[in-house]
């Protein structure tokens, strides 16, 4: 008998996991009720809630008291095997990209450690752009960009919300993006930044610097990304 009850179950998990990748039952789609769902499979009360159960476990559905069960938004996962714009990443995720735009400053004082990281000469210029970086709307990250003038002059004139600075790069200023260096680490965020994100106090940040180089290993730009800790997920792949 047990072994056919977790035949059942694993049934039930499958059929809606496959719905749930699949794209069948979207970000936000409610499921049937319970009794609806038994009746559709043809379990029990108690198999049934060992499938949801354990799709709950693995973040393809929440459950909200009183209005029911819902398919979660997956984690956007960010790779570190090979450096893609937050633009990038999000398409190739089906998520529509975009960014609000909230300053772009032109000054020479720069955070001396950040300066040095850019190579800055005394009292050389550096764009700072702040955004918040979005997916299908939704804020997924606040991100501080510093980009050295000389690069980039009149960088101002080509950004907007639906502006990708990598293809600002490339296409406009016909620089030869090569390779980054990046570091990641949990911390809680600053008060403006959750503040501009929408989080709740308690919820972490993945804060990720990185500084990119052009074929010269000149320094294009350094960045900092508060990601919200609950929506991004960041792998590579390790040889051995």
């Amino acid at each position: 008998m047990t072994g056919k009850s977790g035949f059942l179950y694993r049934r039930v998990y499958e059929d809606l996991r496959e719905r749930i990748e699949s794209n069948s039952l979207k970000p936000g789609d409610r499921l049937k009720n319970e009794q609806e769902l038994m009746v559709e499979y043809g379990v029990s009360r108690d198999t049934l809630r060992k499938a949801l159960s354990k799709l709950e476990q693995e973040d393809y559905i929440f459950r909200r008291p009183h209005l029911g069960t819902f398919v979660k938004r997956p984690k956007s996962n960010y790779s570190l095997f090979k450096m893609k714009s937050f633009s990038e990443q999000m398409r190739e995720r089906g998520i529509t990209p975009s960014s609000e735009l909230l300053s772009i400053t032109l000054t020479s004082k720069v955070p001396p450690e950040i300066g040095e990281c850019l190579e800055l000469r005394h009292n050389e210029r550096c764009y700072i752009i702040t955004r918040i970086r979005k997916g299908d709307g939704e804020p997924m990250a606040y991100e501080e960009t510093y980009v050295p003038q000389e690069l980039c002059p009149d960088l101002q004139k080509y950004l907007d919300d639906n502006a990708s600075l990598y293809e600002i790069y490339e296409n406009i200023y016909k620089l030869k993006l090569n390779y980054g260096n990046l570091s990641l680490e949990a911390e809680m965020p600053e008060a403006h930044v959750r503040d501009l994100l929408g989080m709740s106090k308690g919820v972490p940040v993945l804060k990720m610097i990185c500084i990119f180089y052009l074929d010269d290993d000149r320094p294009l730009y350094y960045v900092r990304s508060d990601y919200i800790g609950n929506k991004y997920l960041f792998s590579t792949r390790i040889p051995r």
